[in-house]
């Protein structure tokens, strides 16, 4: 008994957290803007070239406004097409990008969260970007950009997800209009299409915030033999 309780004593003076970790818990589960635990996060798109290229490469991670990835985060999901609908006219407008997906992983981390946690992999994912154009010193200039999307994926004991982004808003981007714009250390690392960290000579893509986000966890419950004699011979 004394032992039981010099370890619960020394847990509790030094204040490390132990979380147990636990298989994933099925339910719905929203973000924190929505009134939920599940952290908001930030995301990062690399490209091949300043402006563009393929594969772009997605990183997403949750942020809590000191961190990244404490608690969720989605890795390497992979696009290598996109397609385009210009809406402007005369340079004012919107321009839709949808890119499709595929790839990549996930990972919940442990911490004593209502959905569990654990890893898995992903399966199709679809993003819809739509930027917003108006007319600056004669030129076509972005001044917005929003983004949806969801994906779905498969935990490594079986059970589903699906994970949806109901807001991304775009905080900056790449361009050879100002090669001294960068991404800033407080957004995901920019992955490669290695799913490794970019080089130091290929910092490009996009990045901004993901808001608004809903995940469904379904686990198959075994079937049970539910007959009446079943239940009979149970009482016998």
């Amino acid at each position: 008994m004394k032992t039981t309780l010099s370890i619960l004593l020394l847990f509790a003076l030094v204040g490390v957290p132990v979380f147990a970790l636990a298989d994933p818990i099925q339910g719905t589960y929203t973000s924190t803007d929505l009134g939920d635990q599940l952290l908001t996060g930030r995301a990062a798109t690399w490209r091949s070239g300043i402006n563009s290229g393929f594969p772009h490469v997605l990183h997403a991670q949750s942020w809590d406004g000191a961190a990244l990835g404490a608690q969720w985060e989605i890795s390497c999901p992979s696009s290598s097409s996109m397609s385009v609908q210009d809406n402007r006219v005369g340079g004012v407008g919107t321009i839709v990008y949808t890119s499709n997906y595929s790839g990549g992983t996930f990972t919940f981390f442990a911490g004593g969260w209502p959905w569990g946690d654990g890893a898995g992999t992903l399966g199709a994912m679809t993003v819809i970007t739509t930027v917003q154009y108006i007319m600056i010193s004669g030129n076509s200039t972005p001044v917005a950009a929003v983004a949806n999307g969801n994906t779905s994926g498969t935990f490594a004991n079986g059970c589903t997800l699906v994970f949806a982004i109901g807001n991304g808003v775009g905080a900056g981007e790449t361009t050879s209009l100002n090669p001294a714009i960068t991404k800033p250390a407080s957004y995901p690392t920019f992955l490669d299409g290695s799913c490794g960290p970019a080089s130091a000579g290929q910092q490009y893509g996009s990045w901004g915030s993901v808001i608004t986000l809903t995940m469904q966890i379904d686990c198959a419950v075994p079937n049970e033999d539910a007959s009446w004699s079943h239940v009979k011979a149970a009482y016998r």
